[in-house]
């Protein structure tokens, strides 16, 4: 799915904060992994199995977190 997202206020600041504080290195990947995060922790009730793709994603993501090397900008 590709989509043309506009965030503004809190959404923005999150994403930003996100990348700032190393969490995620793109905004795409912030999104990616706010998304998830909201599945794991609001649709479990509704839907209480991930799926493989899901857990594999999740994974992914968490050890692309771990294998990063936070820049900080006086290191610049």
């Amino acid at each position: 799915m590709n989509i043309n997202l506009k965030l503004s206020g809190m959404a923005e600041n999150v994403v930003e904060e996100m990348i700032m504080k190393g969490y995620a290195a793109t905004k795409t990947e912030a999104i990616r992994m706010a998304i998830l995060d909201y599945k794991h922790h609001h649709l479990e009730g509704e839907r209480a199995d991930m799926t493989k793709a899901d857990i594999a994603d999740l994974h992914q993501a968490l050890k692309e977190f771990r294998e990063k090397k936070t820049v900080r900008l006086g290191e610049v």
